[in-house]
């Protein structure tokens, strides 16, 4: 009977004091994600090097993997896709043979496991054949989710610069 006098005492102490915890200020909040960004930051960065890299050389199974399993990648003038499946073509289909892709992040908020990057992107892709040199320039918006200590990819989302062409 005593052990369950003291159970629920120190259950409704627990409760009062929780109830009592000021609540984070703005200022507070705001400290705690910067903090939280700049520890993302360099991680961000090997991630977003990765895919650089796995994007020049191609290696769409290799890309695939730096997206969570329920990611959805939202590509310009195309369907959104979502699974492993549809990622992997719409992304091969944005590849081009000597393409270089550059990533640029502007700004990363971090709150938790949860980071939104903005940032500017560059694609040169190398004259071959009959085909002309191109260099594209837009900006994207990634949502990244930290799975199992890892920053990956939950949400990809990108567009060009220059207005698209007017109907004919």
């Amino acid at each position: 009977m005593r052990f369950i006098r003291w159970s629920g005492a120190l259950a409704v102490a627990t409760v009062t004091f929780a109830a009592c915890q000021k609540a984070e200020s703005p200022e507070q909040a705001a400290s705690r994600m910067q903090a939280e960004a700049d520890s993302a930051r360099p991680a961000i960065a090997a991630q977003n090097a990765r895919w650089m890299r796995y994007a020049n050389a191609n290696q769409v199974d290799s890309l695939i993997d730096l997206y969570a399993p329920n990611a959805v990648l939202l590509p310009p003038d195309m369907p959104a896709a979502t699974g492993r499946d549809s990622m992997r073509a719409r992304l091969a289909a944005t590849m081009a043979p000597g393409g270089v892709v550059t990533l640029t992040t502007a700004s990363l908020a971090v709150n938790g496991p949860l980071a939104i990057e903005r940032g500017n992107w560059t694609f040169a892709v190398p004259a071959q054949g009959k085909t002309p040199a191109m260099n594209l320039a837009g900006k994207y918006l990634v949502h990244w989710h930290k799975v199992n200590g890892q920053w990956l990819f939950a949400e990809d989302m990108w567009n060009n610069d220059v207005p698209m062409a007017p109907p004919r």
